[in-house]
């Protein structure tokens, strides 16, 4: 059963990028860079490869360096669903999303089926410390990337990131808000997979 909701989520979401690239490509003008330009793309396609390998083999997580790279991605689709939660959608922010259905499962659906599965069924394994320090690497290179990238061709992913709407102040504001967010969920999931692996191997 868990295998089958894990494919089944692995291929809403799957379908949901392909179709947003798709469309992207032939309304809007969007290009393949810029399409992986997004967070959200980029984490979602983590998260796709993620649910497959652990569909394929659901044990694959007692490998400790698949658990970490597990625990990344979970707490990248978190940070996507709490951003866009909290900093685009009240703005109406445009993250290049055109249709409704695609915007619910890639922001919605997607982190909240990734989160759970983590709380419903954590690694058996103990994540060790420094991973919390390892998941942050990501997020810091695609901050870097953007903000490099960004003033080049004169287009950002997120209306936070960009100069332009509020100058490098609030640039740096939002980013340190996200930066916060992404090392308290990066404790959370370490604690919690910790907890949960000791109860397992004590009881």
């Amino acid at each position: 059963m868990q295998r089958s909701l894990r494919l089944a989520m692995a291929s809403l979401m799957a379908v949901a990028l392909v179709a947003q690239l798709a469309i992207g490509l032939s309304r809007s003008g969007l290009t393949v860079v810029n399409f992986f330009s997004y967070f959200t793309v980029l984490s979602n396609t983590l998260a796709v490869v993620l649910l497959v390998l652990l569909a394929g083999r659901p044990g694959r997580d007692a490998s400790r360096a698949f658990a970490v790279f597990r625990g990344g991605v979970t707490v990248y689709m978190g940070v996507t669903g709490l951003v866009y939660a909290f900093l685009i959608a009240p703005v109406a922010g445009d993250v290049g999303v055109s249709e409704p259905w695609i915007d619910w499962v890639i922001h919605v659906i997607g982190p909240i089926a990734v989160v759970a599965d983590w709380i419903f069924e954590p690694p058996p394994v103990q994540i060790p410390g420094q991973s919390l320090w390892i998941w942050l690497l990501f997020p810091a290179a695609y901050l870097g990337y953007s903000l490099i990238r960004g003033p080049l061709v004169d287009w950002y992913p997120y209306p936070f990131l960009d100069p332009a709407e509020g100058g490098y102040q609030e640039v740096t504001m939002w980013s340190g808000v996200v930066l916060v967010v992404i090392l308290v969920l990066s404790y959370a999931c370490y604690r919690w997979a910790n907890r949960r692996s000791v109860i397992s191997n004590t009881a």
